[in-house]
């Protein structure tokens, strides 16, 4: 049971990603030609991820932080606290962990 919501919430994830707008495009109009080479699979990201913060996904995204490719995950604790992790694109190393704060409604 556990491992089907684990993987409706990656497959939620992934539509998600897939729904973003057209401007967006593929990785490889945003990137410049070089940029993707020895960059670690999404998925082995999203593993590593759901292995290390316990948690919920709900976003994850590969963009450049000080010249760095970088994957920034979101996790929704156990304790409903927003958590932004960020892993190296190509050695998949934890490079910062951080606890959002949530705005309150009203």
């Amino acid at each position: 049971m556990r491992l089907a919501r684990s993987i409706a919430a990656v497959a939620f994830t992934l539509l998600a990603i897939a729904a973003r707008p057209a401007f967006a495009g593929p990785l490889e109009d945003i990137f410049s030609p070089g940029q993707l080479d020895g960059v670690l699979p999404m998925e082995r990201i999203l593993h590593q991820a759901q292995g290390s913060v316990p948690g919920k996904i709900f976003d994850i995204g590969l963009e450049r932080d000080r010249g760095r490719l970088v994957y920034e995950v979101l996790v929704i604790s156990r304790d409903n606290q927003k958590i932004e992790v960020k892993y190296d694109a190509k050695t998949g190393a934890e490079l910062s962990r951080e606890v959002k704060r949530r705005k309150r409604k009203g």
